[in-house]
């Protein structure tokens, strides 16, 4: 999969995107407290074949705004 694609078509906003991406994911690092929704579950990181590879039992956060 090619989001942006690629050679002469290539999207002009794509550096614009990934900066955009990476400033929102900085924020929500910065913002909230993150842990695991069970603290005491294991995690599973078998996966199962769909459109694409996905986790066949996805991660879940407990997430909490920073005081």
């Amino acid at each position: 999969m090619m989001p942006f694609s690629v050679g002469r078509r290539i999207c002009p906003g794509a550096s614009m995107a990934t900066i955009h991406l990476n400033l929102k994911i900085a924020r929500l690092v910065q913002e909230f407290e993150w842990s695991a929704y069970l603290e005491n579950s294991k995690v599973n990181l078998s996966e199962k074949l769909e459109f694409t590879v996905v986790m066949k039992n996805p991660l879940r956060a407990m997430i909490k705004p920073r005081v």
